[in-house]
Parts: C-alpha cells; structure tokens; sequence
C-alpha cells in the first residue's frame, strides 16, 4: 500500500527541514532510514513510511 496523506505530509515537513524537495529528501536518505534505495514519494509503501518517520523521531528526541 502506498503512502496516506499524514505520512505525506510528515515527509513534506522532513524535506523542507534540509531545504530540498520531498522526492529529493526520499533519494539522498532512504538508505540511511530503510537500508533500500527509494527515488520519491510514489516509490514507499506505508510500512516503510512508518519504519522511517519512527527512526526520524527517534533520532530526533
């Protein structure tokens, strides 16, 4: 299944942080946050959407 419009939204916050575009932020960081290379938004399923938003809060605290 693939993303839903709060994961959406979540990424859209992710990117503007590092100032680039969400496609851009999914590309140059999926590695680091789901160890597979993704291109955009349209490439994520849901599950890899929460695995990264949960590593991206956790690193963040």
């Amino acid at each position: 299944m693939k993303l839903n419009r709060i994961q959406i939204k979540i990424f859209e916050k992710l990117s503007k942080e590092k100032g680039i575009e969400a496609d851009d932020y999914i590309k140059q960081f999926s590695m680091e946050f789901i160890h597979m290379q993704r291109d955009g938004l349209q490439d994520l399923s849901e599950e890899e959407g929460d695995n990264w938003i949960h590593r991206a809060y956790l690193l963040s605290l």
